[in-house]
């Protein structure tokens, strides 16, 4: 019934015609409301009179009908309401409607008191039953239209409709679900999920409230959901993957509503809705800044940023610009990623005096010279390998850009008298099995000891991997998703620590700020997640079921990879700080003489292009590094249990 009814709609001449006509829309309208007119005032009559309309009635009714009409003809004309569109009316619309109603009326009783000797003494309850029928007719008309555009029309093609359920209190609700019922026939709102149970059996927009988020896999099935939208910006995480959990077999996407501080006043748009992301769902503390304090550390001084086109170094610029730093000065070598954060930057910040250079960390003139150029207060080293299987393969490349790179850096921070130095490390160079992770070990300690020459703090930051940065897991999984599977994961148990790009900098800015010099701090990253968990949510999110629809394949451990990571080393010790989402890493003092001379032998080692030379330094200087086994060429074959 309902197909046939849209193909009547979609092919039937007389709407063709109609359409093909809008300029002959008003007459139509007017010609039809002073139909409606008639039949109301007709009504009034025969209702007051129970059917039996007395003659001096009827002619007194004829008589009166022509001012009837021209009364309200003009009163509805003056509210505009021939040209408003009938389905999409509105309360604004039966407002408009009820107050041309009561003006036609007040002057059709002025005319009668000046004319009663013409016209008949009129009851007074035909002026109000005129008026009523007059609402219900023009105001029922158009609501029937928008009735049928909304629920019959819009649903017989049940394969353009998106079934949906919003899940969250109502008050965030109602824009959205409005917006759905008026504005676009794609959504249609079957049920709204909230957690006051007292709100069972209520409705909004004569949609379904639902008390209590235990029903919503029965309704998701009931209804057929095609998707769940969440309107609920601060739901706890947990909740939402109970939620998504309960509904996975059922094939449904999972969408979200941008945080309460993104969109004004919270009234949530169709446009503001997007696909929930793994960020979203992962178990991580709030985040908060001291923001006054890193207002006095970064406003009015000159700021470097090495690795500036990168994932954390781009995040930095970002977040470094909102402080109004004298001058913030971009290091990259990759000069189309410099290009981007360079265009972002002048196009969001014009007022920045932003020095935007291509260069290298390997370059030490080149370092020296910008430094003596620009003489930054604040230094914020971002710039390394970070890929651990390409690492395995190019320990020499690791060795060069990794530490002899953040020794150029240092020293040329040091000859400026750069006041704070801050150096991103990794999780990977706690207890190292990776060419990756013990050259930032060593990165660690060398930082570590050149803190206070020539007055300069060194501080360095550890975390773990972050979400959506080039080349991380997620990215992948997305790429390997959208070409229908399967997705690789190393390991069924392999896990890894994760927060956001984002947060993960914020953490960054204000361990710069708690440091003294010399200190390791450690960014608390909630839980370790199992990188198979994420692959499975991912593919929940996208509305399949995981090794249904979608495959997930097991490739292996790669080269220097390890199943668990860990945020600390055998010789440190975790202390709280004044932060609760920063530890500080107490180890060994470190002596810059020291450290110096082994990374001349590194140096060395590298201009020679020794690689099992220098894997065996690694291993002799970072006592808890595991390496992988070298054949006689230098490739690395895989884990070795002894000693070289």
């Amino acid at each position: 019934m309902l197909k046939k009814l849209s193909k009547v709609w979609d092919n039937s001449r007389f709407i063709k015609r109609v359409k093909a006509r809008l300029p002959y829309r008003l007459p139509f309208s007017i010609l039809f409301h002073l139909v409606l007119f008639a039949l109301a005032y007709l009504g009034s009559f025969y209702l007051r009179f129970e059917g039996l309309i007395p003659n001096s009635y009827y002619q007194t009714m004829l008589k009166t009908l022509p001012a009837v009409l021209l009364s309200q003809g003009f009163f509805f004309y003056y509210h505009d309401l021939y040209r408003s569109m009938w389905g999409y009316v509105c309360f604004a619309d039966l407002t408009n409607i009820l107050r041309a109603t009561m003006m036609s009326l007040m002057a059709l009783l002025f005319l009668e008191i000046l004319l009663a000797r013409f016209t008949g003494n009129i009851p007074w309850s035909i002026y109000v039953l005129d008026g009523l029928l007059v609402v219900t007719l023009t105001g029922g008309c158009r609501f029937l239209v928008r009735h049928l555009r909304e629920r019959v029309i819009a649903l017989s093609d049940s394969t353009n409709v998106r079934r949906v359920i919003l899940v969250g209190p109502p008050e965030a609700a109602e824009p959205l679900l409005r917006e759905m019922l008026t504005h676009d026939m794609d959504y249609l709102p079957v049920a709204l999920a909230c957690l006051d149970e007292s709100l069972q059996g209520t409705r909004i927009y004569d949609v379904p409230v639902i008390g209590g988020a235990s029903r919503i896999p029965e309704m998701a099935e009931h209804y057929r959901v095609n998707e769940i939208i969440f309107v609920w910006p601060d739901a706890p995480q947990d909740e939402l993957n109970e939620i998504i959990e309960e509904c996975k077999r059922f094939q449904v996407r999972f969408k979200i509503v941008p945080p309460l501080s993104a969109v004004l006043n919270g009234h949530y748009r169709l446009a503001d809705v997007r696909d929930i992301e793994l960020e979203d769902l992962l178990p991580r503390p709030p985040i908060y800044m001291d923001k006054e304090n890193l207002n006095s550390l970064i406003e009015g001084q000159v700021v470097a940023i090495t690795g500036a086109g990168g994932s954390i170094g781009s995040e930095l610029c970002r977040q470094i610009a909102k402080f109004g730093p004298k001058s913030l000065v971009l290091i990259e070598r990759a000069e189309n990623t410099l290009v981007d954060i360079e265009t972002e930057l002048r196009r969001r910040f014009p007022d920045l005096d932003l020095q935007a250079l291509v260069g290298s960390i390997n370059n030490a003139p080149g370092m020296r010279f910008l430094f003596e150029r620009y003489q930054p207060n604040l230094v914020f080293h971002a710039a390394a390998h970070k890929h651990v299987p390409l690492m395995e393969s190019s320990p020499l490349e690791a060795a060069y850009n990794n530490i002899l790179g953040t020794r150029n850096l240092a020293k040329a921070a040091i000859t400026a008298k750069a006041e704070r130095f801050v150096m991103i490390s990794t999780d990977k160079a706690v207890n190292p099995t990776s060419v990756m992770g013990v050259s930032k070990r060593i990165c660690e300690k060398y930082v570590k000891a050149c803190n206070n020459l020539n007055h300069t703090k060194f501080i360095t930051t550890r975390f773990g991997n972050v979400l959506g940065s080039a080349g991380s897991v997620i990215p992948l999984f997305k790429q390997q998703l959208t070409q229908g599977g399967p997705l690789t994961v190393t390991h069924p148990d392999i896990e890894r620590f994760f927060m956001t790009i984002p947060e993960a900098v914020q953490l960054v800015l204000q361990a710069a700020c708690m440091g003294q010099g010399g200190d390791i701090f450690v960014l608390n990253m909630g839980r370790p997640v199992r990188i198979r968990e994420l692959a499975e949510k991912l593919i929940v999110l996208a509305g399949k079921t995981p090794n249904k629809d979608i495959a997930i394949v097991y490739t292996g451990l790669r080269p220097g990879e390890k199943l668990f990571e860990e945020l600390f080393n055998v010789d440190e010790e975790p202390q709280p700080t004044e932060h609760p989402l920063i530890n500080s890493a107490m180890g060994s003092k470190e002596t810059w003489e020291t450290w110096e001379s082994l990374l001349d032998e590194i140096e060395n080692i590298v201009k020679k292009q020794d690689v099992p030379g220098l894997v065996a330094k690694f291993k002799q200087i970072i006592s808890n590094y595991v390496p992988y086994a070298l054949d006689d060429k230098g490739k690395l074959l895989g884990l070795v249990t002894k000693k070289l």
